[in-house]
């Protein structure tokens, strides 16, 4: 019986869902439906190419910087889509091997870990045993406080700790956690059927709060001396210095005295600078005190579309601190669409290539004479791409080029959802694979029908079609 091309793949693309649209988001993973995505991810990473190289440089220069007295930072940057915020979201989470409900680990998750990586993460347990353990912070650096460069990178290792992101309000459960009254003020609050994290946000006027805690501590006296001591003991301040936040970073990640081996991860720190000369010089102050300061056991890790060496001259005030460079490619997305959504079945693999190669006259001939046009070495990435040619591959990246110049828009990012759209289209495909015709392909047109609104705004979206070889030379 003939098969179907849904049969081919090792992933039903009937049944598979594109997590997050292609797209990871940097976050902490507290909810089910987190946990669930997270899940999936570490499930189909695929740790090959920059991304094994990348992971490896930056855990080989932590661990040898342990002994030292500065732990250099690193930089990974790529355009939007080539797997920055993937690649820094699933290193955090091997990093401390995150722990799920079931018992399941992070790095047992993911398919084919390096050895290479294996080896440097094994050592990272190592020393974590001998210095307090691993800890792993992330976040984006737009999020939290807009004004202030410390207070948001407070926020964020204060949220990687359970605390709330606001300074009065993590200040506050700090000094309840230093004078054991934290927990019991917790429960009162929740007895009561309030959520303990949202009336924090009320710190200044919330009676069950106030009440709360003149129950732990009858020093307090009534509410209004409780609101006016809150008031005036635990502001929220515009800025803090850099000697707060190394005090506050160290009193927070502290394990029996002992800083744990930690990584921050802060993802568009690009955009967060943008033309601010005066916040990239704080960005550039907070990473040397983070890297100097805390015992060589906190490493720095930014993200941006750029190298620190191609952006605007402030940028390059970076350059010394962000010392190790990690650039990911075109190539390296390419690896991940044939690893995720078309590996195919190792048993179905020799016939594909059987009938690829009776078809390769047809196949060759596709925008012959451009400089798009087939190429010795799309034979060996044939059986990989199929059903998607690797001409029309690269003829999508330049109409993506063409239409995002700046690559500003993230319209690279989108071949993993037209991909995975046009697997899904072609399971009504009864025919057998073997009988190659030109309906058994994803057409080049499927990127205007999955992507049409970012072309909306393009004044010529036809002259693809009708100048394809001039768009491509």
């Amino acid at each position: 019986m003939a098969l179907k091309n849904r049969e081919l793949f090792v992933r039903d693309p009937a049944v598979s869902a594109l997590m997050n649209n292609g797209q990871a988001r940097i976050n902490d993973g507290f909810t089910d439906q987190e946990r669930q995505t997270l899940r999936e991810e570490l499930s189909n990473f695929v740790c090959e190419g920059q991304y094994e190289d990348g992971s490896v440089r930056i855990l080989e220069s932590f661990l040898r910087h342990l002994s030292g007295t500065n732990q250099p930072a690193a930089w990974v940057s790529g355009f939007y889509g080539s797997g920055k915020s993937h690649l820094l979201k699933m290193l955090c989470h091997l990093w401390g091997d995150t722990e799920f409900t079931d018992g399941a680990r992070a790095r047992a998750l993911v398919p084919e870990l390096p050895e290479d990586v294996a080896a440097a993460l094994k050592e990272l347990d190592t020393e974590g045993r001998r210095l307090g353990g691993l800890h792993a912070i992330s976040g984006t650096l737009p999020s939290g406080s807009s004004e202030s460069v410390r207070l948001t990178i407070l926020g964020i290792i204060f949220r990687s700790k359970g605390l709330p992101e606001k300074y009065a309000q993590a200040k506050f459960c700090l000094y309840l956690k230093h004078n054991e009254f934290y927990d019991r003020l917790k429960a009162a609050v929740e007895a009561g059927g309030k959520d303990f994290f949202r009336e924090l946000n009320n710190l200044y006027v919330s009676p069950i709060l106030h009440d709360a805690l003149i129950g732990v501590d009858t020093g307090y006296g009534d509410r209004k001396s409780v609101r006016e001591t809150l008031k005036a003991e635990f502001r929220q301040p515009t800025d803090i210095s850099t000697g707060e936040l190394l005090q506050l970073t160290r009193e927070v990640l502290s394990v029996n005295g002992h800083l744990p081996c930690t990584i921050i991860v802060l993802d568009e720190v690009q955009i967060y600078i943008g033309d601010e000369k005066d916040r990239a010089r704080d960005v550039v102050d907070v990473a040397e005190a983070l890297c100097k300061e805390l015992d060589s056991r906190v490493m720095l890790i930014g993200a941006g579309q750029n190298t620190l060496a191609a952006q605007a001259p402030h940028f390059k005030w970076l350059q010394d601190r962000f010392t190790i460079s990690v650039e990911l490619s075109d190539a390296d997305v390419e690896t991940v669409t044939r690893r995720v959504l078309l590996q195919k079945r190792p048993e179905h693999v020799d016939a594909i290539r059987r009938s690829l190669d009776l078809h390769s006259g047809e196949i060759e001939r596709h925008l012959s004479g451009t400089r798009i046009s087939s190429t010795n070495a799309d034979r060996g990435n044939l059986v990989d791409d199929y059903p998607l040619l690797p001409v029309r591959r690269r003829l999508w990246e330049h109409i993506f080029r063409a239409v995002d110049p700046t690559g500003t828009s993230g319209m690279l990012r989108s071949q993993l959802r037209i991909i995975h759209d046009a697997l899904r289209d072609l399971l009504t495909v009864h025919w057998a694979w073997w009988y190659l015709q030109t309906s058994c392909l994803i057409n080049c047109n499927q990127i205007w029908f999955s992507r049409e609104s970012c072309f909306a705004s393009w004044t010529k979206p036809f002259a693809l079609w009708t100048t394809g070889p001039k768009l491509a030379n």
